[in-house]
């Protein structure tokens, strides 16, 4: 099976200023695919409740992710997934309990992927049939470097995906996430009749 590394790393980035998001970039190298970028949020002004982030690259396809903000992160909530001229489609089981259940799962472009937290929430892994890759973050909240390994015939797709996914606040694919997380999610929703449905388990 092949095995394939790489590591981005947070550059400088733009600070808060009035009527402005700062943004971050992190940056790097894919073997054999070329350089990548993943940019959060992609949009500077603060122009709506949703936060997009995007991933860019000469050989990856270009990526977007968006959702409503959320501590800076956009949310897996309203979203929008594209890849070049692909739309994707996201779900995932609000009332599950372990990480497995709670997984997120991904329609692109003709695959079907699963996104689940695995030992720590600094560790996440997507998958199709043939293909992990494993993205770890060296720490939660605005880490310096994602470093990612990928098994099996990973491609520009399957990498991209996975950056980008690190973009997007997660934390509720675990239970124990979700519970932290659930007062700050449940403010910043727009459907809050759902949110109070769901409190002791999203």
């Amino acid at each position: 099976m092949t095995t394939t590394r790489f590591q981005l790393v947070r550059t400088e980035s733009e600070r808060d200023r009035l009527l402005r998001r700062a943004t971050r970039t992190w940056s790097g190298t894919l073997p054999g695919i070329g350089a990548v970028e993943l940019t959060c949020p992609k949009e500077a002004w603060y122009s709506s409740s949703d936060q997009t982030v995007r991933v860019s690259g000469g050989a990856v396809p270009s990526m977007v992710f968006r959702g409503i903000g959320f501590r800076g992160l956009p949310r897996m909530a309203r979203v929008k997934l594209t890849a070049d001229a692909h739309q994707g489609r996201l779900h995932r089981r609000h009332l599950a309990v372990t990480r497995r259940g709670r997984a997120l799962h991904v329609d692109l472009a003709g695959r079907s992927y699963r996104y689940r937290v695995l030992d720590s929430k600094l560790r996440h892994e997507l998958s199709r049939k043939g293909v992990v890759v494993t993205m770890t973050r060296s720490r939660w909240r605005r880490p310096e470097t994602l470093s990612g390994v990928a098994q099996g015939g990973a491609d520009g797709l399957d990498l991209a995906l996975a950056i980008l996914l690190e973009g997007v606040y997660t934390r509720n694919l675990s239970f124990g996430g979700a519970v932290y997380s659930w007062p700050g999610r449940f403010l910043s929703r727009e459907d809050l009749v759902i949110d109070v449905l769901l409190a002791p388990f999203s």
